[in-house]
């Protein structure tokens, strides 16, 4: 009887190990099964975002390719659409998104000064227009102060000594080092060109509000306000390729530029572009007076043609986003990467 009680225990136990092991048997499996699911999820997430970086640079191989083919392919109706950042080009199973903006036709932030070193009065004469326009539209604030333009040249050359502009009655003095050390976050003026527009926001007198601008409130009747930052470049030789410059930037050459002479500069070079800087006389409303404040602030057939591109590669819900600077050698028709960054 003894015997049979503890054969029955020995059995028992055995049970119990048994169950015990196949529980652990099975937290290993579903563990593991667990762990090959995660890999198995990044595997796909690295796979897709993978995938959307390549469609990315195949957009960035479709600017490049156009803009060999015709660098004034912004200017064709045809194609205007195409890269204004809003339609989707399919590539496989997802799609990209291309954005070109010519740098030709804005604003050289490295060109205030000549390369003997003097102030360029008449750039200056410019950019001082334009923040006259764009305070305009802060409706009667002006945020934007003209000390901008002295900070940005003390940032740019190579000297430690403080610009001032006579020719400017108030806010003219730029800021060195001794300014910049001064802050909570301290840092040294570069005393170098700009190497990215987006060093301008470390600039004394530049605010996010200015530079990016503000988008509006129709339910508060607040009107949108352009950022300073689309009329500005740091590429190019400094002239404005009037082919290619907005009408804030057309305005902006001369004090005897009217709006209504600056949209009719655009509608003309939509009909045909401007050849020659002489053509220009011939636009209604022009005068030999307006024509000799601008003709040498412009061109129409800058030495180096610079691109900013911003290419967007999708797939399913992965983003990548690439931003690359074109440089289009005149002399040779070739296009070069001269900066690239992932977004």
């Amino acid at each position: 009887m003894i015997k049979k009680i503890r054969k029955n225990e020995d059995r028992g136990f055995v049970l119990i190990a048994v169950l015990l092991i196949i529980s652990v048997l099975v937290t290993i499996i579903l563990e593991f099964n667990y762990e090959s699911r995660m890999k198995l999820h990044l595997s796909d997430n690295f796979h897709n975002a993978s995938k959307a970086l390549n469609y990315a640079e195949a957009g960035i191989s479709i600017a490049m390719a156009s803009l060999k083919q015709n660098e004034n392919i912004l200017s064709d109706e045809r194609f205007i659409a195409l890269f204004s950042g809003g339609i989707q080009v399919p590539v496989e199973n997802g799609y990209c998104t291309i954005l070109i903006n010519d740098e030709s036709g804005k604003i050289n932030v490295n060109a205030f000064k000549t390369i003997e070193d003097e102030i360029a009065r008449p750039r200056l004469d410019q950019i001082l227009k334009l923040i006259d326009l764009l305070n305009y539209q802060f409706q009667g604030q002006s945020p934007v102060s003209y000390s901008l333009i002295p900070a940005i040249i003390d940032w740019v050359d190579y000297d430690d000594e403080v610009t001032y502009l006579p020719f400017i009655k108030r806010d003219n003095e730029g800021a060195e080092s001794n300014y910049y050390m001064d802050l909570i976050d301290p840092y040294k003026c570069k005393n170098a060109p700009f190497e990215t527009l987006n060093e301008l926001l470390l600039v004394k007198g530049m605010t996010p509000v200015i530079f990016h601008g503000l988008t509006g409130d129709k339910t508060q009747n607040i009107e949108p306000v352009d950022g300073i930052q689309q009329y500005l470049t740091i590429y190019g030789e400094g002239k404005i390729n009037i082919n290619e410059a907005s009408p804030m930037v057309i305005l902006s050459l001369s004090e005897k530029m009217s709006s209504p002479l600056a949209q009719s500069i655009v509608e003309q070079r939509k009909i045909k572009r401007f050849v020659s800087v002489g053509q220009l006389q011939n636009v209604p409303g022009m005068t030999p007076q307006v024509y000799n404040s601008v003709r040498e602030l412009i061109t129409v057939k800058p030495r180096d043609r610079y691109y900013n591109v911003t290419v967007t590669g999708v797939a399913g819900q992965f983003i990548r986003k690439v931003q690359i600077v074109l440089r289009s050698d005149s002399s040779t028709a070739r296009i070069e990467t001269i900066l690239r960054k992932e977004l």
